[in-house]
């Protein structure tokens, strides 16, 4: 809302390049932070089973800061990264609430391990720390 209110200051002041940016902007994020973007979805279930060696799953939740911000991270599709949307799961939603709630977002699992509100250098910590282990 601040960006389009700023988009209209700038209107105003007929700074009509400068409104557009700010406007065009302010509409990517609100897309990008709303629980109506969709985004990648594995149900958990079948993230389990397909699960191998290094291979992390991602608990995550569309609108959610530190999830954007890990899938920003991981932006080109990867074999041993695994998104679990946690509100299209009842099972992801369970188990996310076992790890705290939403307050654990986003939760990886790799292996037996679990971290909540990872970030992108320690999922690659987990997932190089499981190679080594075997």
């Amino acid at each position: 809302m601040g960006g389009l209110l700023l988009a209209g200051v700038l209107i105003l002041a007929e700074q009509w390049i400068g409104a557009v940016a700010v406007a065009l902007f302010s509409v990517f994020m609100a897309y990008w932070t709303s629980p109506l973007r969709a985004g990648e979805h594995t149900p958990l279930a079948a993230a389990l089973e397909r699960r191998e060696m290094g291979t992390a799953i991602v608990l995550w939740a569309p609108g959610d800061p530190r999830s954007s911000r890990l899938q920003v991270a991981f932006r080109s599709p990867r074999e041993d990264v695994v998104w679990v949307n946690v509100h299209r799961d009842a099972q992801a939603q369970q188990l996310l609430a076992e790890h705290g709630g939403a307050e654990a977002l986003p939760l990886v699992l790799v292996g037996e391990a679990a971290r909540p509100r990872a970030t992108a250098g320690e999922l690659m910590e987990l997932q190089e720390a499981e190679r080594r282990e075997a």
